[in-house]
């Protein structure tokens, strides 16, 4: 008989069926004997002896039989195979329990319903009712040939159940009986067949589309769960009680925390600045967050109510950003915009005074050569040079900024640029016994691509300002750091009188002296210089403590201006 094709997901059934059918057939073997065995018990008789003597052997047989299908589904992959074997072995094994226990009278008849049963568990409907077919037959032919005499009176056959020949005179059969049991089977099998089949199938349907569903589903969740832990911003989740339930890993890096840390935690415990906001639904604000090093962000923070289809309102979400380097590039570019346009101005004011100021330095340069002069006069002709003096510098400072740097680069030893600049400042008329330098250097050369002659005058600008800071004395330390990245860090921080936080805002814009006599713009050009050379410089400063200055700049071969 050529076996149909069936699908691989029917297979994938049959592979998860058949151990388990294989197990209820061992259940429903020893259920057959005890009760048989039991009624030999409470009702002894010579038939009843006799039938659980050969019950027990059909019962052995089936055990066997059973042990068999447990080993071959282990060691055979055609399911299919596996599931035709068990049930037409069944139908034979079924056929002799209910031969030896009565034919007609016997309690097992019903065995072949379970048969038919599993058969549309395990195969397709029409396999199904082909096995109600056998099944039928089977008993039929069974339940015939207990009544042979009475169908054929000259053929002798040996009682079912008392074990004698006897001819239909003397068994005296009525095929009534027979006839009744026959119709009711045929129509039981197959009334059988069809619907168990049929709730198969659509149990089958079902459950190929509850698959379906959760691979959808599970795909779906997959997906989310993807979004959420590839999420460059930080994601929270609370309960209704504000109580931390969730945190992805970019949340946790920007927050310097781990999951277990945080969760079932309040939100406001995590941000203060939230307070009773939490619970309002939708909120947008900024606030500051401090890191467990004790380092200071500013976080960009949005919440909305967390809602689920069938419960409504379980919780919130809070979204959140690192903006410190977003409002630090923006301060930077606020500040480019204000220094170019003052550069613009001071370029335009330096060159309508310069011309009126030579003239006034030249009259009174001959006013002081020709002109008979007291005292009085002279000292008011030494201040008008010096004015004019000062006013030159800080005309040619004015042209120096707003005029575009021109830079020649090439590689320079950076630390040797540093030592020259300390050396210089140890000869500051400034420079006292109470003054300290602390070199932290390497001893072996840090090569960068830069000018030599503007980072000399990066360094000097900012050592002169320290040094002007200190006027008690105190310390100016020196490092490099970062010798064997990308770029190098020069570090220069003193113990002077500081920046306040009005000063640090303003620190690199022109006309903002921190000194008597100075004209504002040694910063600016600093700044200017540094950003030629593609490079960043940072201050941090506590008011009376000192400041610390760090400068990054570029160290491999690559070209700024390219």
């Amino acid at each position: 008989m050529m076996r149909q094709r069936i699908p691989t997901e029917f297979t994938d059934e049959l592979n998860l069926w058949l151990p388990w059918v294989i197990k209820i057939r061992f259940v429903i073997i020893s259920f057959v004997f005890a009760i048989d065995f039991a009624v030999s018990v409470l009702i002894p008789s010579s038939a009843t002896t006799s039938s659980i003597k050969y019950l027990g052997m059909a019962v052995v047989l089936w055990y066997i039989v059973s042990l068999f299908f447990l080993i071959y589904n282990q060691l055979s992959r055609d399911f299919l195979l596996q599931a035709y074997l068990q049930l037409f072995s069944d139908i034979i094994i079924i056929t002799a329990i209910v031969h030896v226990t009565g034919d007609l009278d016997s309690h097992y008849l019903s065995l072949y319903l379970l048969v038919i049963i599993l058969a549309s568990i395990l195969l397709p409907r029409t396999s199904a009712f082909m096995v109600a077919a056998v099944s039928f037959v089977s008993m039929g032919s069974v339940l015939e040939m207990a009544y042979l005499p009475s169908l054929y009176p000259d053929f002798a056959i040996r009682h079912p159940t008392f074990g004698f020949l006897a001819t239909s005179s003397q068994l005296a059969l009525d095929i009534g009986p027979l006839q009744v049991k026959i119709f009711v089977s045929f129509f039981g099998f197959f009334a059988v067949a069809y619907l168990s089949s049929y709730l198969a199938e659509r149990l089958r349907e079902a459950g190929a589309e509850l698959r379906d569903k959760s691979g959808q589903v599970a795909s779906l969740q997959a997906i989310n769960e993807n979004i959420i832990q590839s999420m460059r911003d930080g994601l929270i989740t609370t309960d209704l009680e504000g109580k931390i339930r969730a945190l992805n890993p970019a949340g946790a890096v920007i927050l310097g925390k781990k999951l277990n840390e945080l969760v079932g935690k309040p939100i406001d415990k995590v941000f203060p600045d939230i307070g009773s906001n939490s619970e309002s639904g939708h909120l947008r604000l900024e606030l500051t967050y401090q890191f467990p090093d004790g380092d200071r962000r500013v976080l960009g923070f949005a919440s909305s109510p967390l809602v689920q289809a069938d419960s409504g309102v379980v919780g919130h979400v809070y979204n959140f950003q690192d903006l410190t380097e977003e409002k630090r590039r923006d301060a930077d570019y606020r500040a480019k915009d204000r220094m170019a346009t003052l550069g613009r101005l001071s370029a335009g004011i330096a060159h309508e005074i310069r011309n009126p100021l030579a003239s006034i330095a030249g009259s009174v340069k001959l006013l002081r050569q020709f002109a008979k002069l007291d005292e009085d006069q002279g000292k008011l002709i030494d201040i008008v040079s010096g004015e004019s003096e000062r006013l030159n510098k800080l005309v040619s400072d004015f042209l120096a900024y707003s005029v575009d740097q021109r830079f020649e680069f090439k590689e320079v030893d950076v630390k040797k640029l540093l030592e020259e600049t300390l050396l210089l400042l140890e000869h500051h008329p400034l420079f006292g016994p109470s003054h300290q330098l602390k070199r932290k250097l390497p001893s072996h050369p840090v090569p960068v691509w830069a000018d030599a002659d503007k980072v000399r005058q990066v360094l000097w600008n900012i050592c002169d300002n320290s040094l002007k800071a200190m006027p008690q004395g105190g310390t100016l330390t020196a490092e490099i750091q970062g010798e064997n990245s990308k770029n190098v860090c020069l570090v220069l921080a003193d113990t002077g009188v500081g920046f306040s936080k009005v000063q640090l805002d303003k620190l690199f814009e022109p006309f903002q002296p921190g000194f008597a006599n100075g004209t504002g713009l040694g910063l600016a050009i600093v700044y200017q210089i540094v950003e030629g050379h593609h490079g960043k410089i940072q201050v941090g400063s506590t008011p009376g403590k000192g400041s610390r200055f760090l400068i990054e700049l570029p160290r491999d071969a690559r070209r700024p201006e390219d």
